[in-house]
């Protein structure tokens, strides 16, 4: 007999953020798997369909006000209408599912865990999403009445997904019991094919969102120094968002314009990755970073701030690193955010040293085809749901 999970996220496709990424590749490989997966999110954008399935994953999206009629000033009202809709949505289809998978320990995970845990006796996965300043539990907090739904949601959540050790301690933290507290990192798709080694450095890359919290500003000042040390390079920030005009402005502030480009959001991001020499990730925080995932899994060799589940990722997290320096860890090396020397020096190491280039690679991608392939996060997910089901 077929698992069949209702995934919650309150926002989805066309809205593009890790989260979503992440639900919608683990609802596709689940679906393949033989699992049954719908996924129910907020109607956020005028337009886009009520019910439509996207890469074979079912998707329902429910009435939530907010931003379908482009007025400002309405998020709340979304939200609490969203809330509603959901509850309803989890009650009146409660024989169409066996389990509830809320992505983000956010207002959504509130009423999956009231109506779907408490009233209607389900099992309730949720996952966190990120750690540090933006933390689901900062976020939360930051909602009408948000300290309340955290409350009730660390007194009766049944089981708590965390993609980082960082994360766990952040729960733990709060009072929510560690016995409850399980382990899936994020998935990524392997390419059949890693990066080729190359004899020099051309081509850096970044994928974010552009905005203060993923330290592009970091990165551009480090990128400064870098290009009077050494031509011929170019940087490709790959991404939208608020601080998108901003960040070229710094960029043509540090007389650095040339050796960067802003090709914003696209989505053949494969090609881009395919003819990267060098991949940064220079976040002030994170959750599980998709993008540093995807990059060590074509084998580039990546920079990363250790913050969040990014020394989980390149290694040697706990150790110690210099200030205006770097680790060289197993898999990448690890810089501390806002040091925009150590950055510097980190990136002129690696682009001066091919044999410790090609390593890193090598390195990054073996442990990500063994550790976190979208194959085996689904089928600890699977799991999971089935141990939840038989009430262990």
């Amino acid at each position: 007999m077929k698992i069949k999970v209702l995934m919650v996220i309150s926002q989805f496709h066309p809205i593009i953020g890790g989260a979503e990424r992440q639900a919608q590749l683990l609802a596709h490989k689940l679906i393949e798997k033989g699992v049954q997966v719908k996924v129910v999110t907020g109607w956020w954008k005028w337009g886009t369909p009520r019910r439509e399935k996207i890469n074979e994953v079912p998707v329902i999206r429910n009435f939530c006000f907010w931003g379908m009629f482009g007025i400002k000033g309405l998020r709340p009202l979304g939200a609490l209408t969203y809330m509603v809709t959901l509850a309803i949505h989890l009650f009146l289809h409660r024989a169409k599912y066996d389990i509830i998978h809320v992505h983000q320990v956010l207002y959504p995970a509130f009423i999956s865990v009231l109506i779907g845990e408490k009233i209607l006796k389900k099992p309730v996965v949720v996952k966190m999403a990120s750690s540090g300043i933006t933390s689901d539990i900062k976020q939360l907090k930051r909602f009408p009445s948000g300290s309340f739904q955290l409350k009730y949601i660390i007194r009766n959540m049944g089981c708590l997904v965390t993609v980082s050790n960082i994360g766990r301690h952040e729960f733990k933290e709060i009072g929510y019991p560690e016995s409850k507290i399980i382990y899936i990192p994020n998935g990524v798709l392997i390419p059949t094919q890693g990066k080729k080694n190359t004899i020099q450095v051309r081509q850096v890359m970044t994928t974010t969102r552009l905005s203060i919290e993923k330290g592009i500003d970091f990165l551009l000042k480090a990128w400064a120094i870098v290009v009077r040390e050494k031509k011929g390079l170019k940087l490709t920030v790959l991404g939208d968002g608020p601080l998108f005009y901003e960040m070229q402005e710094l960029s043509r502030s540090l007389r650095i314009d040339k050796d960067v480009e802003f090709p914003g959001m696209v989505s053949n991001v494969e090609e881009y990755l395919g003819k990267t020499d060098l991949f940064i990730l220079p976040s002030r925080t994170e959750g599980m970073s998709n993008a540093l995932l995807e990059a060590m899994s074509y084998g580039i060799p990546c920079i990363a701030t250790n913050v969040g589940g990014n020394g989980e990722l390149l290694g040697d997290e706990e150790k110690e690193i210099p200030l205006e320096g770097y680790l060289i860890a197993k898999n990448g090396i690890l810089v501390n955010p806002d040091d925009v020397k150590g950055l510097a020096e980190a990136i002129l190491y690696l682009i001066r040293n091919q044999k410790t280039r090609e390593e890193l690679g090598k390195k990054a991608r073996k442990f990500i085809q063994e550790n976190y392939s979208i194959d085996i996060i689904a089928e600890k997910y699977i799991t999971l749901y089935q141990s939840l089901l038989d009430g262990k």
